[in-house]
């Protein structure tokens, strides 16, 4: 929390976005360790997960030459 303080006081902002911080961490700790067991639970069923790769269709291609 000191430092984003001081770093907020530097770039002369408003502390007011700070008071979010450990509800912000908090969060994101959590939502990590739920992607982590998803991800460990996917992985001994054995399921098999798709890249979602997108198809190129070449309808943005720059102008040759």
């Amino acid at each position: 929390m000191v430092p984003g303080i001081i770093a907020f006081r530097l770039d002369g902002e408003r502390l007011g976005p700070l008071l979010a911080l450990p509800l912000q961490q908090f969060v994101h700790r959590q939502l990590m360790y739920l992607v982590v067991v998803q991800s460990v639970m996917t992985a001994f069923a054995g399921a098999r997960l798709p890249w979602h790769k997108l198809e190129r269709t070449g309808q943005n291609a720059p102008p040759s030459g």
